[in-house]
């Protein structure tokens, strides 16, 4: 009796320590402010370097430097992000956007497409990321337009987006995308490779070392980088994967 006695107390004696502790523990939360997309008629049609084609409230978070029109000549892929003040204590969430500006072979940029949804906000990793900056990347490979990220908790998603410039349309078309998820805890795969060039789309889900496979031709479709819709796209890919 007198040993339960003493459990009880020093039981009841770590709980309001523990409890006490976590009080005290710095909260990090995202300070909520105005969630707003970029205004793209505020984005400059020209100008002579990235920082030009960044409206009020906005910076450059990255310029990646690439032929992306095939004429030999280099033009812009900008990243913008919100300039929000931000700190360690009190993270703010901040959207990015994404402009192409070509080259006019003389110095000067024309702003080719705008994307207010292509990039993920700073605070749309979830807990695989806390309250750290989601990256959102940005590349140029052999001409085409990449972007990637990654967001979640155990399951943690995928996306990659590539662009092509038409010369026909003079727009940057959707040649590829790329959806995958896996399950951490369970080591589960669930990922879909859309091949908008060749109307082919693969689809393969994996566990343990069990794997399935599937190709499926899709409609022809055209989807440029102006009109893209990331969210719906992915949640489309989530349904197809039996996911949502």
């Amino acid at each position: 009796m007198i040993f339960m006695k003493i459990f009880v107390k020093t039981s009841f004696a770590a709980v309001i320590a523990i409890a006490a502790a976590v009080i005290l523990m710095p909260q990090f939360t995202f300070a909520q402010d105005e969630d707003k997309p970029i205004d793209k008629s505020a984005v400059a049609s020209t100008g002579t370097k990235a920082s030009d084609f960044a409206p009020k409230g906005w910076k450059v978070e990255e310029e990646v430097k690439g032929d992306v029109t095939a004429d030999g000549i280099p033009d812009l892929v900008i990243k913008l992000i919100e300039d929000k003040k931000t700190s360690e204590d009190e993270p703010v969430n901040r959207n990015r956007a994404l402009v192409v500006a070509v080259s006019d072979g003389k110095g000067s940029y024309r702003t080719a497409a705008i994307n207010d949804n292509l990039l993920q906000c700073t605070s749309c990793g979830g807990a695989f990321y806390g309250v750290l900056d989601a990256p959102a990347d940005v590349a140029i490979v052999k001409g085409v337009i990449v972007t990637s990220d990654e967001s979640g908790s155990r399951w943690v998603s995928n996306t990659e987006y590539k662009f092509r410039y038409d010369s026909t349309l003079d727009k940057f078309v959707l040649i590829g995308f790329d959806y995958a998820s896996r399950d951490r805890a369970e080591a589960s795969v669930s990922s879909e490779s859309t091949n908008y060039i060749t109307s082919k789309r693969i689809t393969e889900t994996s566990k343990g070392k069990r794997t399935v496979k599937k190709t499926a031709v899709i409609k022809k479709t055209v989807i440029t980088l102006d009109e893209l819709n990331a969210e719906e796209l992915e949640g489309e890919a989530l349904k197809r994967l039996g996911l949502d």
